[in-house]
C-alpha cells in the first residue's frame, strides 16, 4: 500500500500506513540564505508540474505514488490529467536532464474558495494531491520528504526553506536550475497586521520571509515546498511544513510569502490518498 512518511516512526502520532524513511538528503551542505542554485541530490523531494511541456507548478514527494503540490495549480482549464507530467530526480526543469512520471488523478480541495467563485478573496485549503501512474523507485535524487505531525506548532523567526523554479524577480523568466532560498517563520500576530496582509492570515496558512523583502517564492514556484529540519527529535530529516501558495508581488517589504500549513491537512491527504487511489481524472474532496 501506499505510505505517509512521517518523521519519527516511533511515535506513530501521524496517521501512517507505512512508516518508512523519509526527509534525508543525499549529503550534508552549508544552508546559505538567498536565492541560490541548489546542488543536485539537495532536495530529492522536490518535482517540477508540467502542463503540455511547461512548467506550472512545484510539488513534493510523500509516497512512491502521491505528490503534494497547491489546489490553484488546477483551475478549469488545467483539469486534463493526461497532460501533466511529473518531472523529478533533477535540479533543471528539462525533461532530458530528469524522470518523467504521467499523472493520474489529481485531488484539490473542494472549498478552496476561488475556485468557488472567482470574486472571492480566500486563499485559505490551498492543497491538491496527485497520484502517479507507475510507483516511484526511490534514489539518491528521488526521495519521499517526511510529514509534519498533526497539528504541530510552527516556531516564529525558525529558518525553513523554499524551492523552486520559479521567476528569479515579479517581471523575470523562470529559473533553469532549481532555486533555494531560507526565510524565517512570521507570527500570524505580525503577517495579519495592517502593514502586511491585515487579517487575511487564516489557521489554515502561515507566512515567511524578511520585513524588508528581497527573499521570497515567486510565481512558478506554487505548489512547492516549505521545509525545515526536525527540531523535535535529533534526527536531521525535513518536514514538508508548507506549500507555496501566493503573496503580494515576490519579495517585497512587508509582503512575505504565504505557505498552506501541512500539518491542517493530514487527514484531508490520508483520506485523498485511500479514496482516489485507483479512481482516474480530476476530482475535488471536502474537508473531513
Amino acid at each position: 500500500k501506499d505510505s505517509l512518511y512521517p518523521c519519527d516512526c516511533e511515535s506513530r502520532e501521524v496517521l501512517t500506513l507505512l512508516c518508512q524513511d523519509c526527509g534525508r538528503r543525499s549529503f550534508a551542505a552549508d544552508r546559505i540564505v538567498g536565492g541560490v542554485d541548489a546542488r543536485q541530490g539537495s532536495w530529492p523531494w522536490q518535482v517540477s508540474l508540467q502542463y503540455d511541456g511547461v512548467h506550472q507548478c512545484g510539488g513534493s514527494i510523500i509516497s512512491n505514488h502521491w505528490i503534494v503540490s497547491a489546489a490553484h495549480c488546477f483551475p478549469e482549464r488545467y483539469r486534463f490529467v493526461n497532460r501533466w507530467r511529473v518531472l523529478l530526480g533533477s535540479i533543471y526543469n528539462k525533461p532530458v536532464n530528469a524522470n518523467v512520471a504521467e499523472v493520474k488523478t489529481i485531488v484539490y480541495h473542494s472549498s478552496y474558495l476561488p475556485f468557488v467563485d472567482a470574486n472571492i478573496d480566500d486563499n485559505s485549503r490551498d492543497i491538491a494531491v496527485l497520484a502517479l501512474a507507475q510507483p516511484l523507485t526511490f534514489s539518491e535524487n528521488i526521495q519521499p520528504v517526511c510529514l509534519p505531525t498533526y497539528g504541530q506548532r510552527l516556531i516564529d523567526g525558525q529558518v525553513g526553506t523554499v524551492t523552486g523554479w520559479g521567476n528569479v524577480g515579479y517581471y523575470g523568466a523562470l529559473a533553469d536550475v532549481l532555486q533555494e532560498a531560507n526565510v524565517p517563520i512570521i507570527s500570524d500576530v505580525v503577517c495579519n497586521g495592517p502593514d502586511y496582509y491585515d487579517n487575511q492570515i487564516t489557521t489554515s496558512m502561515f507566512c515567511a520571509g524578511y520585513e524588508k523583502g528581497g527573499i521570497d517564492a515567486c510565481q512558478g514556484d506554487s505548489g512547492g515546498p516549505f521545509v525545515a529540519t526536525d527540531c523535535l527529535s535529533k534526527t536531521s530529516r525535513y518536514r514538508l511544513l508548507g506549500v507555496v501558495s501566493w503573496g503580494t508581488g515576490c519579495a517585497m517589504a512587508k509582503k512575505p510569502g504565504v505557505y498552506t500549513r501541512v500539518s491542517r491537512f493530514l487527514p484531508w491527504i490520508s483520506t485523498a490518498m485511500r479514496n482516489y487511489h485507483n479512481i482516474p481524472g480530476v476530482h475535488k474532496m471536502a474537508r473531513i
